[in-house]
């Protein structure tokens, strides 16, 4: 069964690797759809930009769907086997949950300036949502060179 699921695994990352691969390729050899005028200017668009941004979407919703989905299972599997272990696994979803609270108070809703974008998704929430992701990065960017840097220490000290 082992054998199986690193199979299955296998032909599924390189299919989504291909797939993205090809996507980008096709972003720089499949031509221009169309110009935008910015200031005189004339900016070209890729043919294949939306097929790549619906993918990129695709991935995040994949990413998500199967880390909740893990987290979800080993949270219940270790509540079963010990319900201290289990609570004790709660921290670290709590603490990203408090990250990515303090970082949607800290994003700001005043539309963002975006070169030929004339819509309204750059204001609001969306504006908000977009600094809220920023910051959150930030943060665990910070976390992990922390978390390196104390893990040196700490196997030097030990």
């Amino acid at each position: 069964m082992s054998k199986l699921i690193e199979k299955i695994s296998r032909i599924t990352i390189l299919l989504l690797g291909l797939v993205s691969a090809l996507l980008v390729v096709l972003i720089y050899v499949g031509g221009n759809a169309e110009s935008i005028t910015v200031g005189g200017d004339a900016l070209t668009v890729p043919k294949f930009t939306e097929p790549l941004l619906y993918w990129c979407y695709f991935l995040i919703a994949l990413t998500i769907g199967i880390t909740l989905i893990l987290t979800l299972v080993g949270f219940v599997k270790k509540l079963v086997e010990n319900p201290a272990a289990g609570l004790k696994s709660l921290i670290p979803m709590a603490i990203f949950v408090v990250i990515f609270v303090i970082a949607w108070f800290l994003g700001s809703p005043d539309k963002i300036s975006i070169i030929g974008y004339e819509g309204t998704e750059n204001q609001g929430a969306w504006a908000q949502f977009t600094d809220m992701i920023i910051y959150a990065i930030y943060a665990l960017f910070i976390g992990i060179i922390g978390t390196i840097a104390g893990a040196g220490i700490y196997t030097k000290m030990k």
